[in-house]
């Protein structure tokens, strides 16, 4: 996969969901019970959960994780706490002074 261009917060959330799904498929880990995504933003929260809602400039990165998805089993989104959330902050202001994607 190469890198998902954002222009704003709420599509570099969904690209972060699409690298940490195959970040965790590369690993090659099974799990029992569910695989659980925390998500920062609540726009992205919604759109993972709700298909009608999704921005059609995401839909190919959508489509992705739905894929990706099938492949993990089961998976549940949750809202991150946003005052217990401080180094996904830091890292979201590390990349966006960055030219490239990275993985942390």
């Amino acid at each position: 996969m190469g890198p998902i261009s954002a222009n704003d917060a709420d599509s570099a959330e969904a690209g972060a969901v699409l690298i940490a799904l195959d970040l965790f498929l590369s690993t090659g880990w099974k799990i029992n019970g569910h695989l659980i995504v925390e998500i920062g933003l609540k726009m992205v929260y919604n759109w993972c959960l709700n298909k009608d809602m999704r921005p059609w400039s995401l839909q190919t990165t959508f489509s992705d994780i739905e894929r990706k998805i099938e492949q993990v089993g089961s998976m549940v989104f949750s809202m991150a706490d946003q005052k217990g959330n401080e180094m996904a902050s830091t890292l979201a202001v590390v990349g966006s002074n960055r030219g490239d994607m990275f993985k942390a």
